[in-house]
């Protein structure tokens, strides 16, 4: 049986692995190193970072309707004034119907009387529309209805007018397109393009 006698590493070949081990372990040191800094660092922050307060306030969005006088039969500067926190578009829808002297409602055919909506003001369907934002706090002006004449019909009934105005964000857009089906502009309203 023949032995075989293996052949001793060269010096050379043991300084390269002695180097290669040398490398390896310096790269784990500064491996963890590296890990040590990251997780102190993230626990000082923890540690001395102050909590903020989510201080976010959701805007509210209202109007309401403002006469200047109403005298028997006779409506007289009606506008809507924006009460929301923010810029709004509005909208006034007029319902009108007869009431008895006492002021219930009763049957019988009731129209809006004709008149001529102030600058700005569009309608559109069932709704006269303001077609600029409104501002907080501010009336729109010029009013929807400068002068109306209601109708007496005899015997104790007379026209009532009901004004119901509505609000809505003027920002983005698409609130109103969303909400309302139009799309307003300064002078028009359109009907707001389906699938959007």
């Amino acid at each position: 049986m023949r032995r075989t006698h293996r052949a001793r590493p060269s010096r050379r070949h043991l300084r390269e692995r002695l180097v290669g081990r040398r490398a390896a372990l310096t790269a784990l040191a500064l491996a963890l190193c590296l890990a040590g800094a990251a997780g102190g660092t993230l626990a000082w922050l923890i540690d001395h970072t102050q909590t903020i307060q989510n201080t976010f306030k959701p805007s509210h969005v209202d109007c309401e309707v403002v006469e200047d006088s109403f005298e028997g039969l006779s409506k007289k500067g009606v506008s809507v004034k924006n009460t929301s926190d923010i810029d709004a578009y509005i909208r006034v829808r007029l319902v009108t119907y007869r009431v008895n002297e006492a002021g219930q409602t009763i049957g019988g055919e009731a129209t809006v009387p004709d008149f001529t909506p102030g600058a700005g003001w569009v309608k559109s369907g069932e709704y006269y529309y303001y077609t600029k934002p409104v501002a907080p706090g501010a009336e729109v002006t010029p009013d929807l209805i400068a002068s109306m004449t209601l109708e007496d019909y005899g015997d104790g009934e007379k026209q009532a007018l009901e004004i119901l105005a509505e609000a809505i964000q003027s920002e983005p857009a698409q609130a109103a397109g969303e909400a309302w089906g139009v799309t307003i502009a300064e002078g028009s309203v359109t009907p707001y393009p389906a699938g959007n």
